[in-house]
């Protein structure tokens, strides 16, 4: 009886153990499945990266993270004033899905690429769902070096973009860690979707320049080449978000 007694006990504790395993492993594993949800309601998965958590997809919330709505911004009714640093309105716009060259088999879903941002909605510091943020040059740098560090080096760019979707001479990548870089092209100082599938462009939080009128912002492409382009362009022109967590 003895033994039975120690042998039920050491069953327990045993027990108890792996059901500790369990949770432990399981707490460690949640910000690879977690999903985080815009104001909106539209939901994005993640991933872990290194040391950091990014969104899988570009943001595309029509309202600021305290519900207030942001401008859709159309030509026909407000004309030249996306870029206007006159105006100063913060506006968004849906990336062109357009298919001029038959990349696609069927038609594409308004947000396919997500969202693009103007210069002034950028700035508002509330387009990032609470507890993350928009990206700074150094959080690209990071991953970056991540990517090289396991063995990426000089792919950096290849690996992160989608393998179809791209024009024939620009793509695709391999997508190697589903971070799904889409070519969503960019905005330019007049409202005009440009190069939609030629280049994946994403705005950071970086500005050179003091002067608003002479102002840059760093933007990271993924264009026809193997590693990501850091570029500083003007303030104008209108581009995607990709999120990091906090």
């Amino acid at each position: 009886m003895k033994y039975l007694s120690k042998f039920f006990i050491l069953w327990i504790v045993s027990f108890l153990m792996v059901g500790c395993d369990k949770a432990d492993n399981s707490t460690q594993n949640e910000e690879f499945i977690l999903t985080v949800t815009d104001v909106d309601g539209n939901i994005y998965n993640t991933i872990k990266m290194g040391n950091q958590i990014w969104m899988l997809e570009n943001l595309k919330t029509t309202k600021y993270n305290d519900g207030t709505p942001i401008t859709l911004y159309t030509f026909e009714e407000h004309g030249n004033n996306w870029g206007s640093l006159n105006n100063q309105e913060a506006f968004y716009q849906w990336a062109s899905t357009e298919d001029l060259n038959n990349v696609f088999d069927e038609a594409l879903p308004f947000d396919y690429y997500g969202a693009m941002y103007n210069h002034f909605a950028i700035e508002s510091g509330k387009l990032a769902p609470e507890g993350w943020r928009i990206p700074t040059e150094a959080d690209f740098r990071e991953l970056e070096n991540f990517l090289a560090s396991e063995g990426h080096a000089g792919n950096e760019a290849t690996v992160l973009k989608t393998e179809t979707g791209w024009l024939l001479g620009f793509g695709g990548g391999t997508n190697l860690y589903g971070f799904n870089g889409l070519p969503n092209g960019y905005v330019s100082a007049f409202g005009t979707p440009t190069f939609g599938q030629g280049v994946c462009t994403w705005a950071t939080t970086n500005l050179i320049g003091d002067n608003l009128l002479s102002q840059r912002r760093i933007l990271v492409q993924l264009f026809d080449q193997n590693t990501i382009l850091f570029d500083d362009a003007a303030i104008q022109i209108g581009a995607g978000i990709r999120c990091i967590k906090e």
